[in-house]
């Protein structure tokens, strides 16, 4: 059986997951390859929505990955390095496909323009789109995460994604916010003030910030390794809240070494 190309994943994590990527880096070295294999994969169902103007399409994309992983054999290789590497760290480490299928069906339902009907909704679909890596990255590592934490935490990093991927959602039309909570249309070359929402989202990440912090307090070390991507939710609320900065217009980046030292102090310090 031919080996993975293990270098197309890593490439592929510091790509398009690069939060998961350098919080990888951090972790016990057994799981540092497994980690990075869920970084690639989680990174390559993120783009989808950068890179698709139609929802049917991205559905499509998203399916491949779903069937591709439940038909795939115990030890087969599909050819996609990602895949592949990925589905060994879901054998290996008994990491449930269901959970996995909850995650791809809760992006592909994203993919379409209709916005969360309410706090509640939005709040669920990011526990499921953004607070299942945790989950399973805390697999990974070896000890399990309370949901109310991975809700959390899920709630956290996804309003912060929501914040950087603002010029594309308003871009394809997609509505990531409850109505209320949104200037409306959501449309191509919406111009409307959304520093109101992002003020929202930040105040709303914050809080959830606190609440992992408060679940975290006493815990060892590694316990922090599965939600170190987390360190980087405040600088991204930050730049997102920079005068210059134009919500619906610009695109929200952290310069590598800043994304590096933010995680790396994450780590050593126990706190995010």
């Amino acid at each position: 059986m031919a080996a993975v190309d293990f270098d197309a994943v890593r490439s592929s994590a510091r790509d398009h997951a690069p939060d998961r990527f350098y919080a990888a880096l951090f972790a016990p070295a057994e799981a540092r390859h497994d980690l990075i294999a869920l970084a690639a994969f989680t990174g390559e169902i993120e783009r989808i929505s950068r890179q698709v103007s139609e929802a049917a399409l991205g559905e499509i994309r998203v399916a491949w990955w779903r069937d591709a992983f439940l038909s795939r054999g115990e030890s087969g290789r599909s050819g996609n390095p990602i895949l592949d590497a990925f589905a060994d760290v879901i054998r290996r480490r008994g990491l449930t496909l269901g959970r996995i299928e909850g995650y791809l069906a809760a992006h592909a339902n994203a993919l379409y323009a209709d916005p969360p009907a309410d706090d509640a909704e939005l709040n669920a679909q990011l526990a499921e789109t953004d607070g299942t890596p945790f989950l399973l990255a805390a697999g990974i590592v070896g000890f399990e995460l309370d949901q109310s934490i991975a809700d959390a935490a899920g709630r956290a990093s996804g309003l912060a994604r929501i914040g950087r991927e603002l010029p594309y959602a308003l871009m394809h039309g997609r509505g990531l916010l409850p109505s209320e909570r949104s200037p409306n249309p959501f449309e191509a070359g919406n111009t409307a003030e959304w520093r109101p929402e992002i003020a929202w989202m930040a105040a709303e990440a914050t809080q959830a910030l606190q609440d992992v912090r408060r679940h975290l307090t006493g815990k060892p070390r590694v316990f922090t390794t599965a939600l170190l991507p987390l360190a980087l939710v405040e600088p991204y609320f930050r730049a997102l809240q920079n005068p210059r900065h134009e919500p619906a217009r610009d695109i929200v980046d952290i310069a590598p070494v800043a994304r590096l030292w933010r995680i790396a102090r994450a780590h050593w310090s126990g706190r995010i």
